[in-house]
């Protein structure tokens, strides 16, 4: 299998570049992206009020979706998804609230805002759920879902080529070199990284970008693949 990164160069992506093929919604508001901007956001501030103390602020989280083992038992699953949209250091938030817009913006210029919104909300299901059972612990904050968004336009950037305006093949080499550093970081004790929500959010993403740029027709092994991976984030949860 060949994972061809973006051109660095958009016009290197031949007589389709500029095309708009299969961009249907090129004028769009980014609605879903803004709106989870706004979460995320709203919830930081919330996290982060000068009268929070430490017990506090382990209970809004909890509330907002901060996830445990317990709480899956108990079927809060959809904490799961909601804590994708907790931030408490201001770092974190910059950096993905950044990505998310650059990156949600284009996708719902290409697909549109409900299936974009489908697609993040999915991923964090998908990451947030590997990475409580696989990575060890429970993580929060949108990034497991940024690198399933840059895994999507990785996958789809041959169908999708109004995407190479934002994203090239400089940008997915970043993130991953950035998952490189990340590793590091955890290792040497500077920051507690995610690492599981990263990896399998940009799996599931690149998985679901190829099977937009495939077709259903053409692409039903890629959705299978998807399928698959959603249903094994499930299993273990339940087992």
């Amino acid at each position: 299998m060949r994972f061809q990164l973006p051109p660095d160069n958009p016009t290197d992506a031949g007589p389709l570049y500029r095309s708009r093929l299969y961009e249907r919604f090129v004028e769009i508001l980014p609605v879903c992206t803004y709106a989870c901007v706004l979460w995320c956001v709203s919830v930081y501030f919330l996290l982060n009020q000068e009268s929070s103390t430490h017990v506090n602020v382990k209970k809004l989280m909890h509330f907002l979706g901060a996830t445990s083992h317990q709480d899956l038992a108990n079927g809060r699953w959809w904490g799961l998804v909601g804590s994708a949209f907790i931030h408490k250091e201001f770092f974190h938030l910059a950096f993905n609230m950044y990505w998310l817009v650059r990156l949600g913006s284009l996708m719902e210029r290409g697909l549109g805002s409900l299936k974009t919104f489908a697609f993040i909300v999915v991923a964090a299901y998908v990451s947030s759920a590997l990475q409580l059972t696989i990575g060890g612990g429970p993580g929060i904050g949108f990034s497991g879902v940024v690198y399933a968004m840059i895994g999507f336009v990785w996958g789809a950037w041959p169908r999708y080529t109004g995407f190479l305006e934002r994203v090239n093949g400089q940008t997915v080499r970043f993130f991953l070199i950035w998952q490189g550093l990340c590793f590091l970081l955890s290792w040497g004790g500077i920051l507690a990284i995610a690492h599981t929500a990263h990896i399998s959010g940009m799996i599931f993403g690149y998985l679901i970008g190829q099977w937009a740029c495939k077709g259903i027709k053409g692409g039903w092994y890629w959705l299978a693949a998807c399928l698959a991976m959603i249903l094994i984030a499930t299993g273990l949860i339940i087992i």
